[in-house]
């Protein structure tokens, strides 16, 4: 990595970190109504992970709770993936936050302030209501609505949002997986057995797709293949969105994290402190992107 490279990557952390500061100095002086909540932070910092551990392929996805093509590989593909390879011990699922905007940065540190085995749950519920928070008139509060169906209180998903921790966790794993692993959009998915990549899927658009290529890296097909659930239903693109322009969603290099839903800081301080940040965090894409 060239030093201007470095150094831009090190601003873009000063300055995610700077507006975190803001958003959390905001989010702290929400929490009058409930008694206060500490987070976690190992406990949300650690693996999501659905599957036995002692699966011979492993596949690790890289997803937005923004991205509606991720959404539509929740729906149409992961019940079928589940079935076929997960349930019956030949696939484990890693997922991993790659949020393309504000708002899918939220969600994706609320989801994990939820404990790990109710993680997938929440996950699936986000998405499969990701047009109705997404696009409400405040969608952080519907988002935080949302995650109450889910079993968060108000108070820890105002605590959640104001960790400077997790905000430092998801913001270095996504800087991480687009220096390191060149993921540039979503749905990414990286197929491996053992700790080698066998093969990476970043245009998924059909689920024999994503079944051969498990095959192929040493899973065993499924006797009696799992049936479409969409079948009948307009099926939604499932190719990846990139992430320097996405539908629905803001463009963003590495987001910053919303405030909290209930009561947050100063709306000029966050679109201040919003700009600033997004300003070093556009310089750094574009210099990743003529890096690959």
């Amino acid at each position: 990595m060239n030093l201007h490279l470095r150094n831009s990557l090190a601003a873009a952390l000063v300055a995610a970190g700077a507006l975190a500061g803001v958003l959390s100095a905001g989010a702290a002086s929400a929490q009058t109504a409930d008694a206060p909540v500490t987070i976690d932070v190992a406990s949300a910092t650690s693996p999501r992970v659905l599957g036995d551990v002692k699966a011979p392929v492993v596949l690790e996805e890289y997803a937005s709770f923004t991205c509606p093509h991720c959404a539509h590989f929740e729906e149409a593909f992961l019940p079928r993936l589940k079935a076929d390879f997960i349930d019956t011990g030949q696939v484990q699922l890693v997922f991993h936050d790659f949020p393309l905007d504000q708002l899918a940065f939220a969600a994706e540190m609320a989801a994990r302030c939820l404990p790990a085995d109710r993680y997938t749950a929440a996950k699936g519920l986000i998405f499969k209501t990701q047009a109705q928070w997404e696009h409400a008139d405040d969608p952080l509060k519907a988002l935080q609505q949302t995650l109450r169906l889910g079993g968060m209180s108000d108070a820890t998903f105002t605590a959640c949002l104001s960790s400077k921790p997790l905000q430092d966790f998801i913001t270095q794993s996504r800087l991480d997986a687009s220096e390191k692993l060149g993921v540039d959009g979503t749905p990414t998915f990286f197929i491996k057995k053992g700790d080698a990549v066998v093969e990476k899927i970043d245009n998924l658009r059909e689920y024999s797709q994503l079944s051969d290529a498990l095959v192929k890296a040493g899973a065993k097909a499924p006797a009696n293949p799992a049936p479409d659930p969409t079948a009948g239903t307009a099926a939604q693109p499932a190719a990846a969105t990139p992430a320097a322009s996405t539908p629905a969603s803001t463009p963003a290099s590495t987001p910053a994290p919303a405030a909290s839903a209930s009561s947050g800081p100063n709306t000029g301080m966050i679109v201040g402190g919003i700009v600033a940040a997004l300003v070093v965090l556009g310089g750094l894409f574009m210099l990743t992107r003529r890096k690959k």
